[in-house]
């Protein structure tokens, strides 16, 4: 009797660990999807980054208050990407520490 409650319990046993080891091959996969995506994401946004600081370097010809507004923009878009890749980076960061 002892010795099929200890068969009975080992099974359960065994199928417990089988469920959990398939969850946490299941989680860790999708963990590392998101995290070649973010990766993916900042290399994006730094070559953005390079592409409008190099436009911006480029002295301004026209004087025409339309076309400095512009200029304004590009700079506030160049510095929201930097601000997005910052925050990124932090969460990326924080989650590599844990």
């Amino acid at each position: 009797m002892i010795e099929i409650i200890s068969i009975i319990i080992a099974c359960i046993l065994f199928l417990w660990a089988s469920i959990t080891t398939y969850y946490c091959i299941k989680f860790a996969r999708s963990l590392l999807a998101i995290t070649e995506s973010i990766e993916s994401a900042l290399d994006i946004l730094d070559e953005r980054y390079i592409s409008i600081s190099r436009i911006l370097d480029i002295p301004l010809f026209y004087d025409s208050h339309e076309v400095r507004q512009v200029l304004v923009d590009i700079d506030n878009s160049r510095d929201a990407i930097l601000q997005v890749a910052s925050i990124v980076g932090n969460v990326q960061e924080v989650d590599d520490g844990i």
